[in-house]
């Protein structure tokens, strides 16, 4: 399973868009480590501005690799556009937002916004919540 995967490496270290992209990558013939370093800069909302959420972005990367043909354009760009959307509209059914900082609740840009989300276990309880959630949307759309 995918989400096991991901939640794995979540509590390895990996950040939550590295997470969820490398649980797919290899479906698409894409190394985990190459998979990890595009997804790099995407965790906790674009390098912690905490703008959209890192699985959210992930999932949009594997939605692409998935179902983006360079030989079909625009067709496929096309599905590419309508399964985010499918997926942006599964997770906001299920999470209220895909803004990391909505969803956390603290600014991790803070001292006391990240002593608080240690102390809370944010991490765990919260973004292990986000990143079984894309994987379960993703296997259900991809």
């Amino acid at each position: 399973m995918k989400r096991k995967k991901a939640i794995s490496y979540f509590n390895q270290g990996y950040n939550c868009a590295q997470s969820v992209f490398s649980a797919f990558s290899d479906e698409f013939g894409i190394n985990k480590e190459i998979a990890r370093s595009i997804a790099s800069g995407f965790g906790a909302g674009f390098g912690r501005l905490q703008e959209t959420c890192g699985v959210v972005t992930g999932a949009i990367m594997v939605i692409g690799c998935k179902y983006f043909k360079r030989n079909d354009c625009p067709c496929s760009k096309e599905i590419v556009y309508q399964k985010t959307r499918d997926f942006i509209s599964r997770f906001k059914e299920r999470n209220g937002t895909i803004n990391c900082l909505e969803l956390i609740g603290v600014d991790f840009n803070t001292e006391e916004g990240m002593q608080t989300a240690k102390k809370k276990n944010l991490f765990r309880d919260k973004c292990e919540k986000y990143v079984r959630d894309a994987c379960e949307i993703l296997e259900e759309i991809v």
